[in-house]
């Protein structure tokens, strides 16, 4: 393993996020005013968002995420080496990834805002792959996707 600089896990994470089809079809149901953290190796605060309805990466910190996402060297090279074209395929890798221990995941918005900003066509975009695998694990409902969610809201 080839070990990254923060700005390289950018670059990185960057070419992915804005150049990838798939990172484009699985944003497409999240609002424009929708922001994403993501702090590469505990050191550096990005955000995903959108802008002009494309998705984008960039070294600032998220103005009001809902959700932040911890990458580590592994989740970062699991991500961008991942060539599946499916939704359902990268939601998968993604989940076993926070499994792993890899990615750790906050979710620090209301329950209004990831009911109502399009996080959930998100999930629905996984398709039926993606649901197969989370109720592998007992997330097979809505009631169950909101208290993962509350889980993650009550980690620190």
């Amino acid at each position: 393993m080839l070990i990254m600089s923060d700005q390289q896990a950018f670059e990185s994470l960057r070419a992915f996020f804005e150049e990838r089809p798939i990172c484009a079809s699985a944003s497409d149901s999240l609002s424009q005013s929708v922001e994403i953290g993501v702090v590469i190796n505990g050191n550096l605060e990005c955000v995903f968002h959108k802008e002009n309805g494309r998705p984008r990466f960039s070294q600032r910190p998220a103005s009001k995420p809902d959700v932040v996402f911890h990458l580590n060297q592994n989740s970062i090279e699991s991500l961008v080496n991942d060539k599946t074209g499916e939704i359902g395929e990268l939601g998968i890798n993604i989940v076993k990834s926070y499994l792993a221990g890899d990615i750790k995941i906050r979710v620090v918005g209301s329950m209004i805002n990831l009911l109502t900003q399009g996080y959930l066509g998100v999930i629905k975009a996984g398709g039926i792959s993606f649901a197969k695998f989370l109720a592998s694990h007992g997330v097979n409902g809505l009631g169950k996707i909101k208290d993962v969610i509350q889980g993650l809201k009550s980690r620190k």
